[in-house]
């Protein structure tokens, strides 16, 4: 690591990011899903230091950065914090062609942050973002049902532990992780910690409260018809829809793709959570699409 940013919100909330990678190439700027923290993808976004500026952001309330009282974790905070991130960034390590690389929940937040504040990016790269169908679509009930499932779900989560390698323990034996990689689960372990105050225990940086109210809240089925309209220069990478069980959100990305002509790619033989599963195919294509931009810009 180079250096950690401290970003103060609008609301005096600390938000963090770590930076990587050389001072004058490209930026990319990573984040995670619901619950996560980027800091266990590393599989996944090690394998792009060496080439790129690589700044790690966690949203408030998960991994290094802050929490908010929970009326302030919501999707409209995402959105400005995002912001704020932005503009900071921008200040402090210098403009430069940027890249917004995100995974679930941050790519939802990436999409509503352009809706809301126009784009500021050079190029998106969203990771199977769990956009919800509108209505009459034959995807919007799985959709919902999911999210459903997992707000009760996440409140039943275990909040403290010994050790981080108890909750990798877990991760191994969990039928969500079976694709990722074994160095993964330790990552997103230590990732999702932090240690108590009396130094023997462990508790999850985003409590199972917090986690459930956004999984309950992406809802929004106006994001649907906004990306027919959208000219942000984005593309979707997307999870496997014909792995078994696969989650709504790989059907869903190609279905939207699809239907509004979107650049639009499947990592073979993953779940949602491909950039664990598969990092250097997922590495492979992050090159890809920033080198294609470039391309652009060059004809232009």
């Amino acid at each position: 690591m180079q250096r950690m940013l401290e970003i103060i919100a609008n609301d005096g909330v600390v938000l963090r990011a770590q930076v990587h990678g050389p001072q004058n190439a490209d930026r990319l700027i990573l984040s995670h899903g619901n619950g996560l923290a980027i800091g266990g993808y590393a599989a996944y976004w090690s394998r792009l230091v060496n080439e790129f500026q690589v700044v790690l952001l966690d949203f408030r309330g998960h991994g290094w950065s802050d929490c908010s009282d929970v009326s302030h974790h919501s999707w409209e905070q995402f959105e400005l914090d995002l912001d704020t991130v932005l503009t900071t960034v921008d200040s402090v390590l210098g403009r430069r062609r940027t890249v917004g690389v995100f995974h679930s929940l941050s790519a939802i937040v990436s999409l509503r942050h352009i809706r809301r504040f126009g784009s500021k990016w050079d190029g998106l790269l969203l990771f199977d973002p769990p956009l919800m169908p509108p209505d009459g679509h034959p995807l919007q009930m799985s959709h919902f049902d999911e999210m459903r499932e997992l707000s009760a779900r996440v409140l039943k989560r275990q909040e403290f532990f010994v050790s981080p390698s108890e909750l990798a323990q877990q991760f191994r034996r969990s039928r969500i992780a079976a694709r990722w990689l074994p160095q993964s689960c330790d990552d997103m372990a230590t990732a999702l910690l932090r240690q108590c105050e009396d130094g023997n225990s462990w508790r999850l940086a985003c409590p199972p409260a917090f986690e459930s109210k956004i999984f309950d809240s992406n809802v929004d089925q106006s994001l649907w018809t906004w990306l027919s309209q959208s000219r942000a220069s984005l593309k979707l990478i997307c999870a496997d829809p014909d792995v078994p069980g696969v989650q709504p959100s790989a059907h869903i990305g190609r279905s939207v793709a699809g239907e509004f002509g979107l650049d639009y790619e499947c990592i073979r033989e993953t779940t949602h959570f491909l950039q664990i599963e598969s990092p250097e195919a997922c590495a492979a294509v992050t090159r890809q699409f920033c080198a294609g931009l470039l391309e652009c810009k060059h004809e232009a």
